[in-house]
C-alpha cells in the first residue's frame, strides 16, 4: 500500500495542504507546532476514519472554520486508485466517501488502507492500562480478519445488554431467563475472540525477537496474554473456551448481581510484555519502553503483509525522541524494508532512500 497524494484543508492548523510523499522513508520535518503530527493524522482518517490522537472531529477543526476535509488518494499491489475522501462539519457531522461512494459503516472501511502507527502516547500500550493493550490487541486483527471485527462489535452489543439487565436485575423468572441468554450468547462471542487472540500472540511472539534484538541492546523480548479465565491455552478450541466461560459466568453469577456488571471476558483481558524475564512496564527505563514499543510496531507491519499480503503504510511520530543516535539508526535500517514510511522530526535525516520534507 502506498499513500500518491493527500490534500488537506482546515485541519488542525493546515489551511490548505498537499504533499506528495515518495515510496519508501519520508521525513516531515520542522519546529515544533508546525504541524508535522497533523499531516500523519489526516493520514490515520483515511485508513481508521478517525485521528490517531485520541481527539474528537471537533477538535481536528482549525479555529474558526466550519468544515474541513482530508482527500488522500492510495495505491498498492491489491488496490488501484483508491480516493478516501473525509468530510466534517459540525452540523452534518463526519462523511466518508471511497471513490466518491459514501460509507455508512465506517467499520466496513478498516482494512481496506492497511496501516501501522507509532506516536507517543502510544507508550501506553507498554506501560498503561489494560485497556490500551486490548485496543493494540483489536486494531492490530481487525485490520485483517473482518469476522474478528464484527464478532466484537457483536460482543460489545450483547455485553451492553446482560450489563443492564445485571443492573436492574430482579428474582423474577424474566431476569432468570434472560440472563442465562445472554450468558450463552457472550460465551460464543467471548471464546471467538479469544481465540483469535491467542492465535495472534502465539505468531506475534516468534515474530518480535529477530526484530527486538536488531534495533535495541536488549534480548528475549517476550508477551503473554492474560485470560480473565486464567487456565485458556494455546492449543484449547474455540467449543472449549465457549464451555470455560460458561462455566465461569456460573461462578461469578451472585458476584456479578452484586456488581451489576460482567465480571470475565475479552473486556477485562491484559497483555504483558517483557524483557529479559522482567515485566516492561515495572523495570524497563523510557528509552527502554519506547524502543520495545517500535519493535512491535515493526513487526506488526511485517506480521500485517503477511496475513494481507499487502504491505501497510507505517507512520512514526516523533520517532527519535529520547533514542540515542545508534538505536535511532538501526531503526532506520529496521524500516528500510517496510515500504512506505512517514516519520516525522524536529531534525532532517539524510540516506539511502531518504526523502526529507520541510514543513515550515
Amino acid at each position: 500500500m502506498r499513500l500518491e497524494s493527500i490534500r488537506i484543508a482546515n485541519f488542525r492548523n493546515h489551511k490548505i495542504l498537499e504533499y506528495e510523499p515518495g515510496p519508501e522513508i519520508n521525513v516531515i520535518y520542522g519546529r515544533n507546532g508546525s504541524g508535522k503530527t497533523s499531516i500523519l493524522e489526516a493520514i490515520h482518517y483515511c485508513a481508521f476514519t478517525r485521528g490517531f490522537s485520541g481527539s474528537t472531529d471537533a477538535e481536528c477543526l482549525a479555529f474558526g472554520e466550519e468544515n474541513f476535509s482530508i482527500k488522500g488518494v492510495f495505491g498498492g499491489s491489491n488496490v488501484c486508485g483508491n480516493v478516501v475522501r473525509i468530510a466534517y462539519t459540525p452540523e452534518k457531522e463526519k462523511k466518508v466517501f471511497v471513490n466518491e461512494q459514501e460509507i455508512t459503516s465506517f467499520s466496513r472501511h478498516i482494512g481496506a488502507i492497511p496501516c501501522v502507527t507509532f506516536a507517543p502516547h502510544e507508550l501506553a500500550i507498554v506501560n498503561g492500562a489494560p485497556s490500551d493493550r486490548r485496543r493494540f490487541l483489536d486494531s492490530a486483527i481487525c485490520q485483517y480478519d473482518s469476522r474478528y471485527m464484527a464478532d466484537l462489535i457483536q460482543y460489545r452489543r450483547i455485553l451492553q445488554q446482560r450489563n443492564a439487565l445485571l443492573a436492574g436485575f430482579s428474582d423474577q423468572q424474566s431476569s432468570i431467563d434472560g440472563l442465562e441468554i445472554w450468558t450463552s450468547q457472550l460465551a460464543l462471542y467471548a471464546a471467538s475472540i479469544v481465540t483469535a487472540r491467542l492465535r495472534f500472540v502465539q505468531k506475534f511472539r516468534e515474530m518480535l525477537e529477530p526484530v527486538f534484538t536488531s534495533i535495541s541492546e536488549g534480548s528475549d523480548p517476550d508477551l503473554d496474554y492474560h485470560c480473565t479465565l486464567g487456565r485458556v491455552r494455546q492449543d484449547n478450541s474455540q467449543e472449549d473456551i465457549t464451555l470455560y466461560f460458561i462455566e465461569r459466568y456460573k461462578e461469578n453469577r451472585k458476584q456479578e448481581i452484586l456488581r451489576r456488571q460482567t465480571l470475565a471476558g475479552p473486556h477485562r483481558d491484559d497483555l504483558r510484555f517483557f524483557m529479559e524475564g522482567h515485566e516492561i512496564r515495572k523495570y524497563a527505563s523510557q528509552g527502554q519502553q519506547r524502543s520495545y514499543l517500535v519493535a512491535m510496531k515493526i513487526t506488526q507491519h511485517r506480521y500485517l503483509t503477511e496475513m494481507s499480503g499487502e504491505q501497510p503504510i507505517t507512520l512514526l511520530d516523533d520517532l527519535f525522541s529520547e533514542l540515542d543516535d545508534k538505536v535511532s539508526a538501526s531503526i532506520l535500517d529496521a524500516v528500510s524494508s517496510c515500504g512506505q514510511v512517514l516519520i516525522t522530526s524536529t531534525q532532517e535525516k539524510t540516506g539511502n532512500g531518504i526523502l526529507s520534507f520541510l514543513l515550515e
